[in-house]
């Protein structure tokens, strides 16, 4: 960068910030010329900060899961300006990269996949589907009725569907801890799609035990309801047959469970989920059953937004009347943290 030699090899470049160099130097062009981002300079003629000081400091919040008051020692910044870079540039890497890389597979895509599986041993299976709860330590006493789990911690639950390699297909989050699975799923735009025929694709056919189907699949766990796109396990296996499908059927829904291991693992503000949320006070003039305890930006992103009746919009619009407030589609939606 700027004729400079490197400092550090590429092993221990991604061991430091934790992504690739490409990754790296990708978002890095595709920011830089950005209002925020570019280098400016001050009313004495000195250059300011460069735009990979702010990069470096919003990587290492995120993979670190550092303070914003931490990260300023390494790259020498205000934690105000690093607080601003992080929330700026998870609204980059959305509205930048989500049109390619958070979207429906493709007729090609779902063909490999579908043959993939089916070596596996499980032909019409799409992805895995599970979901994870996010611990939040710091959840206002108000709230804790809403998202206190029945393990009496206070967590926020995100869905995700991802294949083999751990490419996230689908992935949703923000409802409270105290909602189970199946609660998830029908909040999920995942679910209303289904239902009105608009996703899985139908022209795939396939043929199982004799039988042939349209409708493709999702490997999920026993809570899930039996849904005809689902693929659970048998609650009591009684055959071998049923046996070993159990076996099969668990260690190919491991790729789902890896996937909330690896994104702890590489983002560690995956522990913190709410570290740059803010409860927001209450307007006055509202009534008091508007919820005293302010409104609660919720952080959700998915491939499936629509609107129209049933679909996410149209939901968050009922919610905002408890107090939350809706996203837009296909983009974070957040508050700057409170000063």
């Amino acid at each position: 960068m700027d004729g400079l030699s490197q400092v550090y090899g590429l092993r221990e470049f991604e061991r430091r910030i934790l992504v690739p160099m490409p990754v790296l130097l990708r978002i890095y062009n595709a920011i830089k010329d950005r209002p925020f981002w570019v280098q400016s300079v001050n009313a004495t003629r000195r250059p300011q900060a460069h735009p990979l000081q702010k990069l470096v400091a919003a990587f290492r919040v995120l993979g670190y899961g550092q303070s914003c008051n931490r990260a300023d020692v390494y790259v020498r910044l205000s934690s105000s300006t690093i607080s601003r870079a992080v929330t700026l540039f998870t609204e980059i890497i959305v509205d930048e990269f989500s049109p390619r890389y958070l979207r429906p597979s493709t007729t090609a895509e779902i063909g490999n996949i579908l043959a993939r599986n089916a070596e596996r041993g499980f032909p019409g299976c799409l992805e895995s589907l599970d979901c994870c709860h996010w611990q939040w330590s710091a959840c206002p006493r108000g709230r804790v009725g809403t998202y206190q789990g029945r393990d009496g911690q206070r967590s926020i639950v995100i869905e995700a569907i991802c294949d083999e390699d751990t490419w996230i297909y689908h992935i949703f989050s923000g409802c409270p801890g105290s909602l189970n699975d199946i609660n998830v799923l029908y909040e999920s735009p995942l679910y209303m799609d289904v239902i009105t025929g608009k996703w899985p694709l139908r022209d795939c056919l396939l043929t199982v035990n004799g039988n042939t189907r349209t409708l493709l699949h999702y490997l999920v766990d026993g809570i899930y309801p039996r849904f005809a796109f689902f693929f659970a396990p048998y609650p009591n296996p009684q055959t071998r047959e049923q046996q070993t499908f159990n076996r099969l059927q668990d260690a190919l829904r491991k790729d789902v469970e890896s996937l909330f291991g690896i994104l702890t693992a590489r983002f560690h503000i995956m522990l913190h989920p709410c570290r740059y949320w803010s409860v927001v006070p209450q307007p006055r003039g509202l009534p008091r059953e508007e919820g005293s305890n302010g409104r609660l930006s919720r952080l959700r992103d998915t491939r499936y937004g629509t609107r129209g009746p049933g679909s996410r919009a149209d939901r968050d619009a009922k919610t905002s009347r408890h107090g939350l407030l809706a996203a837009d589609d296909g983009a974070f939606h957040r508050r700057r943290p409170s000063s």
